[in-house]
């Protein structure tokens, strides 16, 4: 039996995604096809982005997408500007294909895994002001899961673009941006790899290691993260309340 995956990730909560997932199966089942019938498996990667944060959902999207087959639908919904004149977009990128809103949301993971082909969403669909993501989003994953191509919901357009920056060598060390912080007050940073230094933050040493275990308990350390980030964290602590950290905040990492 074929399966058709469809992931969703918002700053929603709880109560919003599951009428965006009854409209998809209301709509494959009204058609009555083949792909109605064969069904549909629902992921949710994550309804808890901090409200308007873009770029939280952007590094989340990023970080799960490689681990999903291609084929795969992603429905991504982090959209302060819903009911303005902002696109919608599908964008087709390595077998896998994201809808949600023209605001740098979905770029960054499907340049991860390819060249990004954008359409902007034209279709016709009565919708609220202020729930895109049931009204426009989840019917345009429904006519994607029935096979309809990119092309077909809309004209190519080139989509707005969400970049992390790149940290830069100082003097003094390195130069990061924090661009996540994680439900464990972890630091993600836009760093690729660990220095080839010992540093510190705000005069205190991080131990650089592969495992937060390697840490004694409450002992700052970098590594590198699962999502090919450098990370700063704290063994059974939070790094964001030890450091008194937020994602966007600019740092220092000095060398010793």
């Amino acid at each position: 039996m074929t399966m058709k995956i469809i992931t969703l990730l918002t700053d929603f909560g709880s109560f919003y995604p599951a009428q965006m997932k009854g409209v998809i199966l209301s709509r494959l089942k009204e058609k009555g096809g083949a792909r109605a019938k064969d069904g549909i498996i629902f992921v949710d990667i994550t309804h808890d982005i901090p409200p308007q944060d873009v770029r939280a959902g952007a590094f989340a999207l990023l970080s799960s997408v490689r681990s999903f087959p291609s084929g795969t639908i992603h429905i991504a919904v982090v959209d302060p500007g819903v009911g303005t004149s902002r696109a919608g977009l599908v964008v087709e990128s390595g077998g896998q294909l994201f809808v949600g809103p023209d605001n740098g949301l979905l770029l960054p993971a499907a340049k991860a895994l390819g060249v990004p082909r954008a359409h902007r969403i034209a279709c016709s669909f009565e919708a609220s002001n202020t729930f895109h993501g049931r009204d426009i989003f989840a019917p345009v994953a429904a006519l994607l899961a029935e096979v309809s191509s990119p092309a077909s919901i809309g004209p190519r357009m080139r989509p707005k673009d969400l970049a992390f920056g790149e940290a830069r060598k100082t003097e003094g060390g390195i130069e990061a941006t924090i661009i996540y912080v994680d439900r464990f007050g972890n630091l993600i940073l836009n760093l690729r790899k660990l220095p080839a230094f010992d540093v510190r933050l705000k005069g205190i040493r991080l131990k650089k290691a592969r495992t937060y275990a390697e840490g004694h308990r409450i002992e700052p350390l970098i590594i590198l993260g699962s999502h090919g980030f450098a990370e700063i964290a704290v063994n059974q602590g939070s790094a964001a309340e030890a450091f008194r950290l937020k994602a966007q905040d600019r740092i220092e990492l000095e060398e010793i």
